[in-house]
C-alpha cells in the first residue's frame, strides 16, 4: 500500500511541476550583430529574427559580469507621427510543448536593463500568436515604470485588441539599473497577473472580458519610441524564461487590481470602419502605408472610414492628450 501511495503522490508531483517552454540568457550566442536581415526573413544567432533599424541596433553584449551576454536594442532618435520608422523587433517562433494535466498558466519572466532612460518609449518582451499579442510586460523610459500588455475583448462591441495596462505604480526604477518582472496568463480563464518589485498586479474591468485558450507561436523583444522622442534609447534584455505552471507553484499573494487600458483599433482586419478604443480623448488620427505615403482617411468621433484605401497593411498614429501611438490594421 505505501508503494501505491508513494506512486500516486509522485505522479502528482509531476503533474504539478513546471515545464520550461523557453529559457534565453544568450549565453551561447557570440557578442556582436544579433542577425543581419532586417526584413525579418532569415533567421540570425540562436535563431533570432529582426526587423527595423541597422544591424548594429541589435547587438549580443556583456552590460555587467553578473549577467555575462545580454541582448542590446537600441531604438531610432526620433518619432513619427506619419510613419515610426524608429521601432526595433527582435523577435523568435515557439516550439510548441504540450502542458502536463493541471499546468494551465503561462508565465514569463526576464530581467530588464533600464539603460541610459532618457527619451519616450518603451522596451517590452511579448508573446504572441498569429493573430496579435497575447500578453507581455516592459518599462517606460519617459515614466521609469514598469508597463503591462494584455489582450482583451471590448464587451459592447466584440472587438478584441492587444492593450496597454496601467499598473498604477509608484515605485519607479531609474537609469541603467537591472528590474526583474514577471508575467502570468491563466489559459483556463483568460486572467493576467504581472508581477514587479512592487507587488503583483491583475487586470479587472467590467467594460472588457479576458482571452482564455490562447496558445504561444512567438515571443519579441520591441523597442518602440514615443512622441517627443528625440534620443536613441539603449536598454537591455537578459534571463527569460517561459513555462507551463499552476497557482500551487506560483504562491502569488497581496495581488493589486488594475483597470485602466490604452489604445486599441477593431476590427482588424477591416473592411470600411475601424474603431478606436482610447481611456483618452482622440485629437487626431493619420494613416500610412507602409513606405510612408499618407492616406486620405477621416475621424468621425472614434471612427475612421478606410473604405476607400486599397487593399493591404497600413499605420495609423492616433493622436490624444498623452501622445501619439501608432497601430498597425490591416484593409481587406
Amino acid at each position: 500500500m505505501k508503494k501505491v501511495l508513494f506512486f500516486v503522490s509522485s505522479m502528482i508531483c509531476l503533474s504539478l511541476s513546471a515545464q520550461t517552454i523557453v529559457t534565453e540568457n544568450f549565453s551561447s550566442l557570440t557578442a556582436g550583430n544579433l542577425a543581419t536581415d532586417l526584413t525579418g526573413t532569415t533567421a540570425g544567432q540562436g535563431g533570432y529574427k529582426i526587423f527595423g533599424g541597422a544591424v548594429t541596433d541589435y547587438q549580443v553584449t556583456t552590460v555587467d559580469a553578473s549577467h555575462g551576454n545580454s541582448l542590446q536594442i537600441i531604438s531610432g532618435d526620433n518619432f513619427s507621427s506619419t510613419a515610426n520608422t524608429y521601432n526595433r523587433f527582435a523577435f523568435k517562433g515557439i516550439t510548441p510543448v504540450t502542458a502536463t494535466t493541471g499546468n494551465n498558466i503561462l508565465k514569463g519572466s526576464i530581467d530588464i536593463y533600464t539603460g541610459p532612460a532618457t527619451g519616450a518609449g518603451r522596451i517590452t518582451a511579448d508573446l504572441y500568436d498569429a493573430t496579435s499579442g497575447i500578453v507581455g510586460i516592459g518599462y517606460d523610459y519617459a515614466t521609469k515604470k514598469i508597463v503591462g500588455k494584455a489582450r482583451l475583448t471590448l464587451i459592447s462591441t466584440g472587438a478584441t485588441a492587444y492593450y496597454s495596462i496601467n499598473l498604477t505604480q509608484t515605485n519607479t526604477y531609474p537609469a541603467n539599473t537591472w528590474v526583474s518582472v514577471t508575467f502570468t496568463y491563466n489559459k483556463t480563464t483568460g486572467a493576467y497577473t504581472w508581477i514587479t518589485p512592487e507587488g503583483t498586479f491583475t487586470f479587472t474591468n467590467s467594460l472588457y472580458s479576458l482571452s482564455p485558450g490562447l496558445d504561444p507561436t512567438e515571443y519579441d523583444f520591441i523597442s518602440s519610441t514615443l512622441t517627443g522622442n528625440t534620443v536613441a534609447n539603449t536598454a537591455s534584455l537578459d534571463n527569460f524564461s517561459l513555462q507551463y505552471t499552476n497557482t500551487s507553484t506560483l504562491g502569488i499573494t497581496d495581488v493589486k487590481t488594475v483597470g485602466k487600458v490604452g489604445i486599441a483599433i477593431y476590427p482588424n482586419p477591416t473592411s470600411d470602419i475601424l474603431n478606436i478604443n482610447s481611456d483618452s480623448k482622440v485629437i487626431s488620427v493619420s494613416v500610412v502605408d507602409l513606405t510612408g505615403k499618407k492616406a486620405n482617411v477621416r475621424l468621425e468621433g472614434t471612427q475612421v472610414d478606410v473604405r476607400s484605401l486599397p487593399a493591404g497593411t497600413y499605420l495609423i498614429n492616433v493622436g490624444t492628450k498623452d501622445g501619439i501611438s501608432t497601430e498597425k490594421f490591416i484593409k481587406k
